[in-house]
């Protein structure tokens, strides 16, 4: 179980197995290429849907703890006809590598991109599940997938990332 909120949750129903960011587990090829894209996915969101791909925040904070300071960030990506297609929620600490700082408006990928900093990012999970919350927003009642991901620099964690995907996505990579 992820938490979105405190009222909200993501059971997953399917854990699939995954090593060196490579899915052991058989599923379809094209749930295959969006999960274990290394790449931008925003910029992949752009190049299947032909349209531009927006960040909107729904709620971004900072919390400290004893001497340290994480941000948490939840954003979804939306295309220029308001359709949410991707849901990410972010946790990221701040230390001498992250020196970056998170757009209201620009994806991460393209962030790291124009600042120069060299990054590893390491896929932990691949799931699928559901969460009244999330089909409520994607308008389907279909499996949610989703991917966790930590991002590295110089060894050091950045974040760690959670991404969900309605199913109707793959429908905009066959058009």
């Amino acid at each position: 179980m992820i938490y979105i909120s405190n009222k909200y949750k993501f059971y997953k129903t399917i854990n699939l197995e995954i090593s060196n960011n490579f899915i052991k587990t058989p599923i379809p090829k094209t749930w295959k290429l969006i999960l274990a894209s290394d790449g931008s996915f925003t910029q992949n969101l752009n190049s299947i849907t032909n349209k531009i791909i927006n960040v909107d925040i729904k709620k971004q904070y900072t919390q400290t703890y004893t001497n340290k300071k994480q941000i948490i960030r939840q954003v979804w990506l939306k295309d220029t006809d308001n359709n949410k297609l991707t849901f990410a929620q972010s946790l990221w600490y701040i230390n001498k590598y992250s020196n970056l700082y998170l757009s209201d408006n620009i994806p991460v990928g393209q962030l790291f991109l124009e600042s120069g900093i060299d990054i590893y990012r390491s896929i932990e999970e691949i799931y699928c599940g559901h969460s009244i919350y999330l089909e409520h927003h994607f308008n389907s009642k279909d499996i949610i997938w989703g991917r966790k991901y930590k991002i590295y620099c110089k060894k050091q964690i950045l974040a760690i990332i959670y991404e969900f995907f309605p199913s109707h996505i793959t429908n905009l990579v066959s058009k």
